[in-house]
């Protein structure tokens, strides 16, 4: 399976009858990207204001080697890690870039999250980047689970 980040507009209705617009972002698990298109829209349809459209402004492939929810957390980082590995053939060293997207409170808490996944690996790595993202929410493949 593969990850695709969906970028939809529409209006919903808040509190007191009024619309809102809606820009949102979803990371979508999915075989293709007719596949994500559709999952997307399932997932917003019923927040849609009655008689409004969903445009889908972008819909792009991105690489994450690991997706790390939290329940309790507010937000969706992105890190950066660079892993360093050994070029047998030229006997080198190596770095590698890799993407993981966790699920936190604030950027401290994520920092430790990526760190926790990291420690048992057997590569030295470094997190060189680590960033909010404007993602709403995770969904997966996986039934009656709105986050992975």
């Amino acid at each position: 399976m593969e990850f695709y980040e969906c970028k939809v507009k529409y209006q919903r209705e808040v509190g007191d009858g009024k619309l809102q617009k809606m820009n949102d972002t979803y990371l979508i698990e999915a075989v293709s990207f007719g596949d994500a298109e559709t999952r997307v829209l399932e997932e917003v349809r019923p927040f849609v204001f009655a008689g409004q459209e969903v445009e889908m402004k972008s819909i792009r492939k991105v690489l994450y080697t690991e997706v790390l929810p939290n329940d309790e957390g507010h937000y969706w980082f992105k890190a950066k890690v660079m892993l360093t590995t050994i070029d047998e053939n030229a006997g080198k060293e190596k770095k590698i870039a890799t993407g993981i997207l966790v699920q936190e409170v604030d950027m401290e808490s994520a920092y430790k999250a990526v760190n926790k996944l990291m420690k048992d690996s057997i590569t030295d790595y470094e997190i060189t980047n680590l960033q909010v993202t404007n993602i709403v929410d995770v969904l997966s493949l996986v039934k009656n689970d709105s986050n992975l």
